[in-house]
C-alpha cells in the first residue's frame, strides 16, 4: 500500500514505480472515477495493457463490497 499526501494545490505526486508501470509521463491525461469507497485514477495512454495487469484488473473488479475491508482503511492517516 502506498500512502500519499496532497500538496498545496491538491496535487499528488505518484511514485516512479507506478508511473513506469502504468506508462504515465508528463502531461498524461488521467481520468478520475468516483466510486462509493474512494476514487480510481485511470491513465489514458496509447500503451497496450500488459497481460498481467489486465488479469489483476479483472481480479480487482471481481471483488465484492465485503472485500474492501482487506484494504486497511485508517481514516486517511498514513
Amino acid at each position: 500500500m502506498t500512502c500519499l499526501r496532497t500538496g498545496p494545490g491538491g496535487e499528488i505526486a505518484l511514485p516512479e514505480s507506478l508511473r513506469t508501470r502504468y506508462a504515465i509521463g508528463e502531461n498524461t491525461p488521467i481520468r478520475i472515477i468516483e466510486t462509493r469507497n474512494g476514487i480510481l485514477l485511470v491513465p489514458l495512454t496509447d500503451e497496450a495493457m500488459a497481460p498481467a495487469l489486465e488479469k489483476e484488473l479483472k481480479d480487482w473488479q471481481s471483488l465484492g463490497a465485503a472485500s474492501w475491508e482487506l484494504f486497511g482503511w485508517n481514516d486517511g492517516n498514513p
